[in-house]
């Protein structure tokens, strides 16, 4: 069966991806989605997921706006300008003559420039490198490349936005536009394949989902109220299982196992809809936890679930927690507007290892963090927000922030005033 395949960019690059796309046609079914402006990706976004399997955005623009928005839920590849494009940038400045000594780029990291530099061994005397976060406006990188050119701090311009070459064109700036080579593009297509056989895999992986209702504090008149109650909610829960081509078993008073496959239930893992299938009009008040474990067996998915669980029970609403294979938890994810956050309860990357002992807390706290940050777009955060997010006091959560502040990851950059009573807040910037 081919890989769905989504393209999102504008339409120069993505009429660059077209022209490979005949060698991948076994592979691939593409799916094409072209922007004449930048911020159409959101809406592209919002058509295309239910449809492919796979995105493959053609730039750093589409994917750095759908990342801020946080709108990705399918597996995902772009096309870096780095390597080959940076390469055949130098190669045509050095065909038509241009010094490029002294030059300025934009979108590229700092060290895919120095990489290609010293690969062609060229005798920079200086370059300038402006960073893309997703939301600066075409005409702000002109501008800061005009005056670069203007003060003759550089001799030519490259640049990975359409619209923002041809504004310098029209300035006279001698600049040059960086595309997506062919290599780069069979890469990224390559990659693209590869995530998405992966996702298929991983569709056939045992899903266990436990449901526990949480209402032992409620008093329940009579026995016959409380089975006319859990009646319902096992109408309810059938008609879940069904849905998602399950079985389900009661476990014990208030426990439900429902055995599906991990590519049945998937679909359900944006917000926790079970309740939306015990109808409003049967008038249920009962409360929900659920913990969805993933694995490939039944025990590992089993072990997996009883963690989400614990996680889930602790929570004030009807949510759901997951646990994936790897040990990434995902959650709270409630009935409606859900941004759960996801990071790993078991930590081996060493880099976060050592991150967490030098402000010393947890690695998974560490994890935990930046998926914070990831979460809201942003580093800075004050401490009642985070106590939030971690669900930890305001006290604690600013005896975390002063750790990290002490271990040199990061700063109090700001105090934001409050309107009558009460101590001002301060706002730190953090940089693990």
């Amino acid at each position: 069966m081919k890989i769905k395949l989504g393209i999102i960019g504008s339409t120069e690059t993505v009429e660059r991806v077209k022209d490979i796309l005949t060698e991948f046609e076994e592979k691939i079914e593409p799916f094409i989605y072209c922007y004449k402006h930048k911020q159409e990706t959101l809406t592209i976004l919002k058509e295309c997921q239910e449809k492919v399997d796979v995105l493959l955005f053609t730039g750093q623009v589409p994917f750095a706006i759908a990342k801020k928005e946080n709108m990705i839920y399918k597996p995902f590849v772009f096309i870096p300008r780095t390597g080959t494009s940076v390469y055949r940038v130098f190669w045509q400045m050095n065909v038509e003559g241009i010094d490029y000594k002294k030059i300025s780029f934009d979108t590229l990291e700092k060290e895919n420039i120095q990489e290609a530099i010293k690969d062609l061994d060229i005798p920079i005397e200086k370059f300038y490198v402006k960073s893309y976060p997703g939301d600066i406006d075409y005409n702000d990188l002109v501008k800061y490349h005009y005056k670069l050119w203007k003060e003759e701090k550089v001799n030519a311009v490259a640049t990975c936005l359409g619209e923002t070459y041809r504004n310098l064109k029209k300035l006279g700036i001698p600049a040059y536009r960086l595309y997506p080579t062919r290599p780069l593009i069979r890469e990224y297509i390559t990659k693209a394949i590869y995530k998405g056989n992966v996702e298929r895999i991983k569709a056939t992986q045992i899903a266990l989902q436990i449901v526990k209702t949480k209402n032992k504090s409620r008093s329940i008149s009579s026995e016959y109220e409380f089975l006319k109650l859990k009646n319902k909610l096992e109408e309810g829960l059938i008609s879940y299982t069904q849905d998602n081509f399950g079985s389900i078993f009661p476990f014990g008073r208030d426990e439900y196992l429902i055995f599906t496959t991990r590519g049945a239930i998937d679909a359900h893992c944006q917000e926790f809809n079970i309740p939306h299938f015990i109808h409003p009009e049967q008038n249920i008040d009962i409360e929900l936890a659920s913990g969805i474990g993933f694995g490939n067996t039944i025990h590992e998915a089993e072990v997996n679930a009883r963690i989400a669980l614990d996680y889930a029970i602790k929570e004030d609403s009807n949510c759901c927690y997951i646990m994936d294979e790897k040990s990434v938890l995902s959650g709270p994810i409630y009935e409606k507007d859900s941004s759960p956050l996801s990071y790993d309860l078991i930590v081996e990357d060493e880099e976060i290892q050592k991150i967490a002992k030098e402000i010393q807390i947890s690695p998974t706290y560490v994890c935990k963090m930046k998926s914070i940050f990831n979460k809201i777009g942003r580093n800075t955060i004050e401490a009642e927000e985070l106590g939030n997010y971690l669900g930890i006091s305001v006290r604690s959560a600013r005896r975390i922030l002063k750790q990290i502040v002490d271990a040199k990851y990061g700063k109090n950059i700001a105090q934001e005033s409050r309107t009558g009573m009460g101590r001002p807040r301060n706002i730190y910037e953090i940089t693990f």
